[in-house]
């Protein structure tokens, strides 16, 4: 984690393996959900049609390419903080809507960088006027009381710089998502959208971490939920949402090592039930995830045992 304090996104946990005598489950840290709002749309921020029970499945169906065009990145991040109906969208593009456009309609000339400051500064004064807070991962939460964290406050940021022409990026290192940009003469920087204070570096080494694009940090805020999910022991609910997670960020380690961990714990539950063969099948389905994953091996076989295989 970063000395900024921006909190690092939930990460994998450990995990530990079934015994015969007792049933142990992996830990798994919880990204919590905020809460709804209202106000007046503006250009350039508008509320999408479609019944609500929709949204989800639209909102996956525009991702299908690897690309935004139905949804703006705001849209498509409350709906997978959670958003399911039209009217609650709307009423989140009608509070942002105005926001956003007298932050464009005041930024100041200058060099890309200089702009990317003052949008930093902007974003910070309208819009991520609370509390940094590790669990504020629902973008509903960030226009309700302001509180924010890497995620939310990335998605911020990144939505105002897209709006005011600036080629930015998102980048996971190390389980962390911030900014890059690429300035005057080729020079890339690391900006943190979750600290109050302005904080941008030279990207030295871009091999560390990886780029990320728009539907990739969509991703997040479904990894996130189901992380949330999984810790409340709604199984069904947590690896649905690790499983869109992955199909949208297939190269998210953290979201597969979770699926895994996700259908060995609902496995140990089922155990524990004594409904042996669902755990084998929850077993099987996690295996096809990571065929490696050593609490997965070691209880195939201890449930093969109880069911005389």
């Amino acid at each position: 984690m970063l000395q900024s304090g921006c909190n690092q996104l939930v990460a994998a946990c450990a995990l530990l393996a079934l015994t015969t005598a007792a049933a142990r489950e992996a830990e798994l840290k919880p990204a919590l959900v905020r809460r709804p709002i209202q106000a007046e749309p503006a250009e350039g921020f508008k509320p999408q049609s479609g019944r609500s029970a929709e949204l989800g499945e639209q909102l996956l169906a525009d991702c299908r390419d690897g690309h935004l065009e139905q949804f703006d990145l705001l849209s498509a991040g409350a709906i997978a903080s959670g958003v399911n109906s039209s009217t609650e969208l709307a009423q989140l593009a009608e509070l942002y809507g105005p926001i956003r456009k007298s932050i464009l309609d005041n930024l100041p000339a200058g060099t890309g960088h200089e702009r990317l400051r003052a949008i930093h500064a902007a974003a910070h004064r309208c819009v991520l006027t609370g509390l940094y807070n590790e669990s504020a991962s629902d973008l509903r939460g960030v226009f309700a009381s302001g509180d924010f964290n890497c995620l939310t406050s990335l998605a911020i940021l990144w939505d105002l710089c897209q709006a005011a022409g600036l080629d930015v990026q998102g980048r996971l290192v190390r389980g962390h998502v911030n900014l890059t940009y690429k300035g005057a003469g080729g020079q890339s920087w690391a900006i943190e959208p979750g600290t109050r204070q302005w904080f941008s570096k030279p990207l030295a080494d871009e091999t560390s971490g990886r780029g990320l694009s728009q539907v990739e940090l969509i991703g997040k805020f479904f990894y996130n939920r189901g992380i949330e999910q999984l810790h409340a022991r709604k199984y069904e609910t947590g690896i649905e949402l690790l499983r869109t997670s992955l199909q949208l960020d297939p190269a998210d380690g953290d979201a597969r090592t979770n699926l895994a961990a996700g259908l060995n714990n609902w496995a140990v539950e089922r155990c524990r039930e004594q409904r042996f063969s669902e755990a084998a099948a929850l077993i099987e389905q996690g295996l096809t995830v990571d065929p490696h994953f050593a609490p997965l091996v070691a209880n195939e076989q201890l449930v093969r045992g109880k069911l005389g295989r």
